[in-house]
């Protein structure tokens, strides 16, 4: 099923209980470039104010579907599998998901977070047990760059969005169990030389710290080569050879 914009949610949502529930094109992009009505959220929580259309952070689709045969029941199990536009290598880029059991009162629970795994275009999924409560409910994808697992990042390059969809009432519960979802590995420091853009490079908070900084070598006298600068383009070529002296880019904030 296809969702439509809801006006009184003002996010995009599905008004009837189907196997699955699709945004469709209604999320495609960020409210910084393409994105239709935005923030496409059911709180305060909005995209970061940068970012290109499929050269920067994006969310393009969510869906949640149903596991097995069967609709969208509360104590089933459900995956919501998020269409994301990762920057870069990708290495730099995590979507949390959340979802919420009354679409009317959005309290926030975590489903599980997912790296994006590579560049461009990936397809990232968790599964949760449908909970009991409303009829409608909803879930959240955000997609943020470096940063902390959150229902709300706010990073400048994060697109957050939700979707709501309606679940038919059962009792009793699924034997099904989630997919486990692997724990967050630490992003490293060595990231930092493949960042050739300033304001990315400042923007690499890892936890409560820095975990990159942009500043002259101080006696690095490395070549900072080629990188990726923001859009996921070439960044421009040192004039500092090895050997040559310090020279100005991304470097492990503690470095």
């Amino acid at each position: 099923m296809i969702a439509l914009f809801d006006d009184n949610y003002a996010v995009p949502a599905c008004s009837s209980v189907g196997t699955s529930c699709s945004s469709g094109q209604l999320l495609d992009g960020k409210a910084a470039n393409r994105e239709p009505n935005p923030p496409n959220t059911l709180d305060d929580c909005v995209d970061g104010p940068y970012g290109s259309y499929h050269g920067d952070e994006s969310i393009d689709k969510i869906t949640v579907a149903a596991v097995g045969e069967g609709q969208l029941k509360t104590g089933s199990l459900a995956e919501i599998t998020a269409i994301v536009w990762a920057w870069g290598s990708g290495s730099a880029d995590t979507a949390d998901f959340y979802y919420a059991a009354d679409a009317s009162n959005s309290t926030w629970v975590l489903a599980g977070s997912r790296p994006a795994g590579g560049s461009g275009l990936r397809a990232l999924s968790v599964q949760y047990t449908l909970p009991s409560g409303s009829s409608t409910q909803a879930v959240r994808v955000n997609f943020r760059y470096f940063g902390t697992q959150s229902s709300c990042s706010g990073g400048n390059w994060d697109d957050v969005d939700d979707l709501v969809f309606t679940v038919a009432q059962t009792e009793g519960v699924t034997t099904m169990k989630p997919n486990p979802v692997p724990p967050l590995t630490p992003i490293e420091s060595t990231i930092c030389a493949s960042i050739d853009a300033k304001e990315r490079c400042n923007g690499s908070l890892e936890g409560s710290s820095t975990l990159c900084e942009w500043k002259t070598g101080r006696g690095h006298g490395r070549s900072r080569g080629r990188s990726l600068g923001r859009g996921g383009g070439r960044g421009k070529r040192s004039d500092k050879g090895p050997g040559k002296g310090p020279a100005e880019g991304c470097y492990p904030a503690l470095d």
